[in-house]
C-alpha cells in the first residue's frame, strides 16, 4: 500500500517541474523590461513600474492564482478553453516572479559600480554595447544566487497550484490523504519536494562558481 501511495504521489512531480520551469522563465524574461522602466529616467515610467511591482508583490500568490484562473471567465464564458487551470497557474507564477525578478535584477545592476559606465563612455563605447558587454555579464553573475533561490523557492510555492486543480505532487498528496486517512501522502510530497530542491540547490551554487572563475580569469 506504502509503495502505492509512493508511485501515486509521483505522478505530480512532472506538473511541478513544469510549474516552476516555465513560470519562473516567464518571470526571469518579463523582468528586464520591467527593470528596465523600473530604473528609467522618466519619473512617471518609474512610478509605473514601481507602483506595478510593488502591487504584484503584495498580493499572495494563491489570490493571484484564483484572478487569473477565474477572473476572465466572468467576461466570457469561453475563455476558460485558455485560462487552464496549468496556463493559468503558469501566468500565475510568472507575473509574481516577474516583479521579484525585476528587483533582484535592480538589486544587482545597484551593486555594479556607476564609473565602469563612465569608462565605457571614455572609451567611445556605445551605452548599448556598454550595456550589453561590460555591465550585463557581472550583473547576472551577481543575481544568480538571489535568483537560484528564489527559483528554489518557487518549487515549494507552485503547491498553491493545487488550490486551482493542477495536478502536481500536492493535488495528489491530497487526494491520497482524503482516500487513506492518513498523513503519510504529506510525508512523501515533502520528501519528493527535497528531492528536487537540493539538486537544484546544488546546481546553483556550482553556476555561482564557474561564474565567478571566469569574473576572475
Amino acid at each position: 500500500m506504502t509503495g502505492n501511495i509512493w508511485s501515486f504521489v509521483a505522478q505530480g512531480i512532472f506538473a511541478t517541474a513544469q510549474l516552476t520551469v516555465f513560470g519562473f522563465a516567464l518571470g526571469a524574461a518579463l523582468g528586464l523590461p520591467l527593470v528596465v522602466m523600473r530604473t528609467a529616467s522618466i519619473g512617471p515610467v518609474r512610478w509605473m513600474a514601481r507602483g506595478f511591482i510593488e502591487i504584484v508583490r503584495g498580493v499572495p500568490l494563491v489570490v493571484w492564482l484564483f484572478l487569473i484562473y477565474n477572473g476572465p471567465t466572468q467576461f466570457d464564458p469561453r475563455l476558460g478553453s485558455i485560462f487552464t487551470s496549468g496556463a493559468s497557474a503558469i501566468a500565475a507564477i510568472g507575473l509574481v516572479s516577474a516583479a521579484h525578478m525585476a528587483e533582484i535584477y535592480r538589486g544587482s545592476l545597484k551593486a555594479i559600480n556607476h564609473s565602469q559606465w563612465e569608462a565605457g563612455a571614455a572609451l567611445g563605447m556605445p551605452h548599448i554595447d556598454t550595456a550589453t558587454k561590460v555591465i550585463a555579464p557581472q550583473m547576472i553573475r551577481v543575481a544568480v544566487p538571489a535568483s537560484a533561490a528564489y527559483a528554489i523557492g518557487l518549487i515549494k510555492d507552485s503547491s498553491l497550484a493545487s488550490t486551482i486543480g493542477v495536478f502536481e505532487i500536492t493535488y495528489y498528496a491530497n487526494t491520497a490523504a482524503g482516500s487513506t486517512s492518513s498523513a503519510l501522502p504529506f510525508f512523501i510530497a515533502g520528501a519528493y519536494y527535497i528531492a528536487l530542491t537540493i539538486p537544484s540547490a546544488w546546481a546553483a551554487r556550482r553556476l555561482d562558481i564557474r561564474l565567478r572563475r571566469k569574473v576572475a580569469r
